[in-house]
C-alpha cells in the first residue's frame, strides 16, 4: 500500500463494516520523514473513546491488537515487529478469558485506534505520542 498522510490510518477506511471474527485490512502511515522518526505504535480497537486524560480505573474499553514498528531511517532501519497486513476482529459475544465475560453488540461504532511514539528535530523531553482513530461499524445487521 502506498504511503499516505503521516499519522493516519489508510485501512480500514472510516465506517468500514467488520463482522466479529472477520479479517480486515490494516495499514498505518507512520510519522516519519526528513527530520521525523517513528519508533513504535500500538493498535487498539476502542469500543468507547477516552473522555479524559485523568487517571481512571477504566480509561477506555476495547481490545489490544499489538505493538509494531516500521522501517524508517535512522530510528528503525530494520523493523523487528512490522504490522501484519490484516487483523482479525474479536468476537465480543464470546468470553474474553479469565473473569472477562462476553457482551454482544450490533451496529456499533467502534474505533481502530493507534498510539504512536515519534519525534522530530525540534526535540522534546521523552518522545511525542500521537493518537489517531478511524471509526468502523462492528457487526452491522442493517445499513
Amino acid at each position: 500500500m502506498a504511503q499516505g498522510t503521516p499519522g493516519t490510518i489508510s485501512a480500514p477506511a472510516p465506517y468500514t463494516v467488520i463482522t466479529p471474527g472477520g479479517i480486515f485490512d490494516f495499514f498505518y502511515n507512520i510519522n516519519a520523514d526528513y527530520c521525523k522518526s517513528s519508533y513504535a505504535y500500538s493498535v487498539y480497537l476502542a469500543t468507547e473513546l477516552p473522555t479524559s486524560m485523568s487517571p481512571s480505573n477504566q480509561f477506555m474499553s476495547g481490545y489490544y491488537f499489538g505493538r509494531y514498528d516500521a522501517e524508517n531511517y535512522p530510528a528503525v532501519p530494520y523493523p523487528t515487529n512490522p504490522a501484519p497486513p490484516n487483523l482479525t476482529m474479536p468476537n465480543f459475544a464470546q468470553p474474553q478469558g479469565g473473569f472477562g465475560g462476553g457482551n454482544p453488540a450490533t451496529n456499533a461504532t467502534f474505533y481502530v485506534l493507534v498510539l504512536e511514539e515519534w519525534d522530530d528535530c525540534e526535540g522534546t523531553i521523552g518522545r511525542k505520542i500521537a493518537m489517531t482513530a478511524n471509526p468502523i461499524i462492528y457487526n452491522a445487521t442493517s445499513t
